[in-house]
């Protein structure tokens, strides 16, 4: 049998399919093709459930879209699975919309964003089994600004890196989350693009990285529906043939350290 590289569509017994492969599956997936015309989802009376439920999904693809821009500066790091996981996460902040109707349901995330409070981008490597020691933060609301102290790191006794790089860097990020709340029936949120991003210089992973303080600060005035989010990740590196440190892909773990 040919090996699969990418997706593509065939004709099966029960008509068309498509069969691809998801990052860390060796296992090939088939899907078969159907289901209701796109003049029946939008038109037909058996299918206002559906149009309720797409224009939440809408609202909620805005907020994962308001998430992960605020976690752009690590987003490199994570698995590419953990963008599901928020999708997920949001579904359960547009559920504590008690009062909206169906469909019109909005994401007041400000009110929960306690459910994201140490959101970890990785499943198996996760940045505390990297970075073995409490990082102190401390976060100001008002001031839009966050204080980061962290202790000095050495090998083999609170930093195991899991890959054989011969650099490490940290970066931290600070960022805003907006609420999606529901406009003439159409999903919106507040445009907020500014995030702060700090990265450490790279060290050997033989060396000790000594204790450092950081301090990120946001310009952009604060609204009750803005969130800021605050994130921290551990990059690995190596040198490229013009003796430049360069992060490897897929090396590396972050987490959310705060949201307030």
């Amino acid at each position: 049998m040919a090996s699969i590289n990418g997706p593509f569509d065939f004709e099966g017994p029960l008509g068309g399919m498509s069969a691809y492969k998801m990052y860390g599956s060796d296992k090939v997936i088939l899907r078969q093709k159907g289901g209701p015309t796109r003049d029946q989802i939008k038109n037909d009376p058996a299918f206002v459930r559906t149009r309720e439920l797409n224009t939440e999904h809408q609202a909620g693809m805005l907020l994962t879209g308001s998430i992960r821009h605020a976690l752009f500066p690590v987003m490199h790091l994570g698995d590419p699975q953990f963008t599901g996981r928020l999708n997920a996460l949001g579904k359960r902040v547009q559920v504590q919309d008690t009062i909206s109707d169906r469909g019109k349901r909005n994401m007041y995330f400000s009110r929960c964003r306690h459910m994201l409070q140490g959101f970890s981008l990785n499943d198996i490597q996760v940045f505390d089994s990297i970075v073995r020691h409490p990082v102190t933060v401390r976060n100001n609301r008002e001031e839009r600004s966050s204080g980061i102290s962290i202790p000095a790191l050495i090998p083999e006794v609170n930093l195991f890196p899991v890959t054989k790089d011969p650099y490490y860097r940290l970066v931290l990020s600070l960022g805003i989350v907006s609420d999606v709340v529901f406009q003439h029936g159409m999903p919106v949120k507040e445009d907020t693009q500014e995030v702060q991003i700090h990265y450490t210089d790279w060290t050997n992973r033989g060396a000790t990285f000594p204790a450092t303080n950081i301090e990120l600060q946001l310009e952009t005035e604060l609204t009750e529906g803005m969130s800021l989010l605050l994130a921290i990740g551990v990059e690995m590196g190596r040198k490229d043939p013009f003796n430049e440190t360069r992060t490897v892909k897929r090396a590396g773990s972050a987490k959310v350290l705060g949201v307030f």
